[in-house]
C-alpha cells in the first residue's frame, strides 16, 4: 500500500475506502472511514457525494473516476467500458490494480463488521441506507 500512497496520495486512498464502506452499507466502515478521510483532506463536499450517492458533475476526474468505479464495482458488480477506460487513463494500470485491492481488503473488513454487528457511534451521521 505504500506505493499506491506514494502515487495516489492518502486522499485518493480515503475516497475509495468510503466508496466500499457506502456501497457495502457497513455504518461501522463507514463511521471510522469518514473521520480518517476528513485527517487525509478529503473535502465535506466529497463525502457528501459519496455518502448520499449524489451525481458526480463537478468533481476532480480522479475523484470522480474513483467513486464511478468504485460504486459499477460493487453496485453492478460490472465495470462498463468506459468507467474502465477512464480509471485506466487516470489511474494507470499499476494504480487501479492496487486500488482494486485496497477496496477489496476494505470489503473484507465490511464483512466481519456487519456479521458482529456493529454499530455507528452515538452521534455519528448514519449512511443514507440506515436513515
Amino acid at each position: 500500500m505504500k506505493l499506491l500512497e506514494g502515487s495516489l496520495g492518502k486522499r485518493l486512498m480515503a475516497i475509495a475506502v468510503l466508496v466500499t464502506a457506502q456501497e457495502h452499507h457497513q455504518p461501522y466502515q463507514w463511521a471510522l472511514s469518514e473521520s480518517a478521510a476528513r485527517r487525509d483532506g478529503v473535502e465535506e463536499a466529497v463525502i457528501d457525494v459519496v455518502r448520499n450517492g449524489k451525481p458526480l458533475t463537478g468533481l476532480a476526474d480522479k475523484d470522480a473516476a474513483m467513486i464511478q468505479f468504485g460504486r459499477e464495482l460493487f453496485g453492478t458488480h460490472n465495470i462498463s467500458a468506459a468507467t474502465y477506460a477512464r480509471a485506466l487513463r487516470v489511474f494507470g494500470e499499476r494504480d487501479l490494480v492496487d486500488v482494486v485491492d485496497l477496496m477489496s481488503r476494505r470489503v473484507s473488513d465490511a464483512v466481519l463488521l456487519t456479521a458482529f454487528d456493529q454499530h455507528v457511534f452515538a452521534g455519528e451521521i448514519p449512511l443514507r441506507s440506515e436513515r
